[in-house]
């Protein structure tokens, strides 16, 4: 102690200095918690991302050592010490039988390796097993079974307590509602949304004027929180089973998955048993090339040791079990330059930004545009022409622009200013109340005819084979068509006059128009371009009218009683309606042989209760036709094989359906056989 006095200056100046540092990591370490609590909020409670999941694992773990090398700043509330929570005050409140426990991740084939030779280690002696599967990027939920029914759904909410959204999972076609197994079991897997699906939907919020979705992920998580389901079920949500848990099968994981295939449960898409670290790292590698051909968001790979004894003996720490572990990818980017932003006029009149970029090849692709969504999204990106930008596939399928990089900015550039009148037609540009796109409300405005007639021949709609984007512009700048019942008036020899239009060619779509005048009445509907009202529901709504002009007077409140049909549904089909030009329109459809009489509910056929599942390409029929001919005739198609399909339709170049059946004992049938079968 003499000795410290001795030395007292000294000591003092060290002991501030130390107490500084601590006063500085105790302040970092509450700035992370803060920081991650922010993040967690918005991503589990109202499904927004507002980090990168990269920049996300990197403050969590530098929170965890930090944590680690000062445990004298421990604390109950942080982060690290809970996963992260979705609950809401609308939905009840279920505690799970067994925790929802989050899993340790890495981007690093050396931390992957490492984990593989640290389960080796813990289990001396003892061969290990692992199965690999695909991280499909949507949202955990848990299915509860019993008497073999769907008795609950539950969301992961804090790992121990979760959300019951029963009648929202139940609207999730791939999910069976009754299986073939009597005891009480739980099914844990991802509720996901396909890039078609979110396409899609994205495409008609934009065409409403709101503003679209982020990306799949959270749209997903917001679709299982909606108070409607019927809107859940318009949106179309998938799932893929990655757990069961179930006293009678509690051998290996792998042989759970299988059982849960052939019990009709979607699963995830995993690998046959791996028995090395160079079979683990394999797989990943391979996925991290094909997952873009995948036709919905995959982010990683999630490996689970097999053996549910060697699981027990591994066990789990406070937060995470040791047995699994997921390998992220890294988020693919890339910087480039904004040549330009143009403005692009949809069918309904929307102006979408579109920056037109130096070409750069991302995600498998080149991308030389990407859409900037609204004129509000340009100010809160600040982008300009000509600055550099780095963009990201959002949900892997759209190009989108994520930052500015002001630092390389060129000097002397302008702040972007939105048009004011329609860059196709010079109208005055304005707002519909409550929504933040620009529109042009000009309905001969040429960029929307054209949008409108492509969209009317497409296959969803009308289905006017030979009549592309390319013919559509020419009878258009020739003044051949002025709306879609002037397609009706077109004959071979105005079509001949055509540049580049031969005699058959103008026979194939005089042909295909005139076939088209019998299609049922909901691909008049879907093709007519009511706002918010799609093929599906178009369907339904012809269901419910024995012809067109039942909808000229239908109350609101009566269109609101057909099934799926919402309020906002409702009102958009009675705004369409009540314009007489829309009315003018459908009666000169009519005179001109179009049907516009409803369609009788499904009827017994020759097919009723028989499934059908597609695989493959055929040579006479597309996936929609031939779905077409098997609805007409009572029978339904489903998009995954199991015990209860009756027959798997393969084509040429079928892929792990045809396999599936053949391992479930499905009776497979060509396209001879198919044909025979509508005769």
């Amino acid at each position: 102690m003499p000795g410290c006095l001795a030395q007292g200056p000294w000591f003092l100046r060290n002991l501030r200095l130390f107490a500084d540092i601590m006063e500085t990591t105790a302040g970092k370490i509450e700035e992370l918690r803060n920081l991650i609590r922010k993040y967690d909020a918005a991503y589990y409670g109202r499904g927004e991302s507002l980090v990168a999941d990269q920049e996300y694992d990197a403050l969590y773990n530098e929170l965890l050592k930090l944590e680690k090398a000062h445990p004298e700043y421990a604390s109950a509330d942080s982060p690290t010490m809970r996963v992260g929570s979705d609950l809401t005050k609308e939905f009840p409140k279920v505690p799970h039988s067994v925790p929802m426990m989050s899993i340790d991740n890495t981007y690093s084939e050396e931390d992957l390796q490492e984990w593989v030779e640290r389960l080796q280690r813990s289990l001396p002696g003892q061969n290990l097993s692992f199965v690999g599967e695909l991280k499909v990027d949507g949202v955990a939920a848990s299915l509860i079974f019993e008497n073999g029914k769907l008795l609950r759904a539950v969301t992961r909410g804090n790992g121990t307590i979760g959300d019951e959204v029963t009648a929202n999972v139940r609207t999730i076609k791939s999910i069976p509602l009754k299986v073939d197994y009597s005891s009480l079991f739980e099914v844990r897997g991802e509720a996901y949304m396909t890039f078609q699906a979110f396409t899609k939907l994205n495409e008609n919020y934009i065409e409403s004027g709101q503003k679209p979705m982020q990306n799949p992920r959270n749209t997903t998580a917001g679709t299982l929180k909606l108070q409607d389901s019927h809107e859940v079920s318009r949106r179309n949500l998938s799932f893929a089973a990655y757990s069961l848990l179930d006293e009678k099968h509690g051998r290996s994981h792998f042989e759970n998955l299988q059982f849960l295939s052939e019990s009709g449960f979607p699963t995830v898409k995993h690998s046959s048993l791996l028995h090395s670290k160079e079979d683990v790292l394999a797989y990943c590698r391979k996925w991290e090339k094909e997952r873009h051909q995948l036709p919905f968001p995959v982010d990683g790979v999630v490996i689970k040791v097999d053996s549910f004894s060697q699981q027990k003996d591994l066990g789990t720490t406070a937060k995470a079990p040791r047995w699994v572990i997921a390998y992220k990818y890294q988020p693919e980017s890339a910087i480039t330059q904004v040549e330009k932003i143009e403005a692009n006029v949809g069918r309904t009149g929307v102006v979408t930004p579109i920056a037109r970029l130096s070409p750069v090849f991302l995600a498998g692709t080149t991308i030389k545009n990407a859409t900037l969504h609204n004129y509000d999204e340009i100010v809160r990106l600040g982008v300009r022409e000509g600055d550099y930008v780095q963009i990201e596939k959002g949900g892997e399928i759209i190009p989108k622009v994520v930052k500015v990089l002001t630092e390389k900015r060129i000097p002397g550039s302008q702040i972007f200013q939105p048009p004011s009148n329609c860059p196709s037609c010079g109208s005055l540009l304005g707002k519909l109340e409550g929504e933040v796109a620009l529109r042009c409300f000009n309905r001969s405005c040429p960029d929307q005819l054209k949008a409108s007639l492509e969209h009317f021949v497409s296959r969803s709609a009308m289905d006017i084979r030979h009549i592309g984007p390319s013919l559509v512009e020419h009878l258009l700048q020739w003044g051949l068509v002025k709306n879609v019942a002037d397609l009706y008036e077109l004959t071979f020899d105005k079509l001949t006059g055509l540049e580049r239009m031969g005699n058959k060619s103008a026979a194939n779509v005089i042909e295909s128009i005139e076939k088209s005048k019998y299609n049922s009445l909901d691909k008049l509907l879907h093709g007519l371009g009511i706002r918010m009202i799609g093929a599906q529901s178009a369907k339904i709504l012809a269901y419910h009218v024995a012809d067109i002009s039942d909808l000229y007077e239908m109350p609101p409140e009566s269109l609101e009683k057909i099934d799926t049909i919402g309020s906002a549904m409702a009102h958009s089909i009675r705004m369409y309606f009540d314009r007489e030009e829309n009315r003018t329109l459908t009666e000169r459809l009519r005179s001109l042989g179009v049907n516009v009489k409803g369609t009788s509910a499904p009827v017994e056929g020759k097919l009723s209760g028989k499934t059908f599942v597609l695989t493959g390409t055929l040579a006479h029929f597309t996936r929609e036709k031939a779905s077409e001919e098997i609805e007409a005739r009572g029978g339904k198609v489903s998009g995954s094989v199991s015990r209860k399909t009756d027959f798997v339709l393969a084509g040429e170049d079928a892929g792990s359906k045809l396999e599936k059946a053949h391992s479930l004992g499905v009776t497979v049938i060509d396209e001879v056989e198919f044909e025979r079968m509508l005769q």
